[in-house]
């Protein structure tokens, strides 16, 4: 809901001005107005079938057909674990990427690269293809293909 600090890098950048960031209709009107003094926003509407958190989850559809209307072809997703799921689950990545550190976080409620409900059938898990591992410094890099 519009929690991108205003202080952060891609909003002060020298590319600031190329940053996009899209909120859903219920961000606080003056939280958007100070990242919009910084950034393209863009406001979406809700998504028809948000089952966590139907006033944060926006409509990805909508969203990569505007973004489609504006000449974008290539989108890097850099979200929390529901946005990654809303991409994933729903079809709308092509590639991932996923950084592992040797640390453990662990417990009930860390963070998870991916979250959303999952599925519910082995038959209904989503296979990547294409796996690439890279090792960088101590961390792994997994890339592959989830079309």
């Amino acid at each position: 809901m519009a929690r991108t600090p205003l202080n952060a890098k891609v909003m002060n950048d020298e590319h600031a001005a190329w940053t996009t960031l899209v909120v859903a209709r219920h961000a606080p009107k003056s939280r958007v107005a100070a990242l919009a003094k910084r950034a393209n926003v863009l406001i979406a509407p809700p998504a028809k079938s948000a089952i966590r958190n139907p006033q944060s989850a926006i409509d990805l559809r909508w969203l990569l057909k505007r973004l489609g209307a504006e000449n974008v072809t290539s989108l890097l997703v850099e979200g929390g674990g529901e946005v990654n799921a809303s991409f994933l689950l729903g079809g709308f990545a092509q590639r991932v990427a996923f950084f592992y550190a040797p640390k453990i976080l662990g417990g009930r409620d860390a963070r998870k690269a991916v979250a959303g409900e999952g599925a519910k059938r082995l038959a209904d898990v989503l296979q990547l293809r294409d796996v690439a591992w890279r090792k960088l410094g101590p961390d792994l890099l997994l890339t592959a293909r989830a079309d």
